[in-house]
């Protein structure tokens, strides 16, 4: 199960980043926001990188498109392997879901930069 479980049968119209990106917020049609916050620490940091499918400021012809969309279901993708920063003192990896939609998907880029330990 996704962990946005609790927005499929809800219709979308806004998708919100906030908190340096570390937080993603979907408001649905009846005015209900729905917060997912990463999770970070001393020495990891999580935040969403990209959300591709709409326009997160809410404009555009992609968003409009979505405007309304019935979430249908979702799927969370492995993260990648592990591979350095181009300094190579950090450790990088992306995770992706995607939420299904009755108008298309919506694709959610996560970054996760740590120390190696994790």
């Amino acid at each position: 199960m996704t962990v946005f479980k609790n927005l499929i049968g809800k219709r979308i119209n806004g998708i919100f980043l906030g908190n340096d990106a570390w937080t993603v917020v979907f408001r649905t049609v009846g005015g209900e926001y729905f917060r997912y916050d990463t999770q970070n620490d001393c020495c990891n940091s999580v935040w969403v990188n990209h959300v591709s499918g709409v326009n997160v400021l809410g404009e555009g012809n992609t968003f409009d498109l979505l405007r309304g969309a019935l979430v249908t279901g979702g799927e969370d993708k492995d993260w990648t392997e592990n591979r350095s920063d181009e300094d190579g003192y950090e450790v990088i990896q992306d995770g992706f879901y995607t939420l299904h939609t009755d108008r298309g998907y919506i694709d959610i880029e996560v970054r996760n930069s740590h120390i190696g330990y994790y």
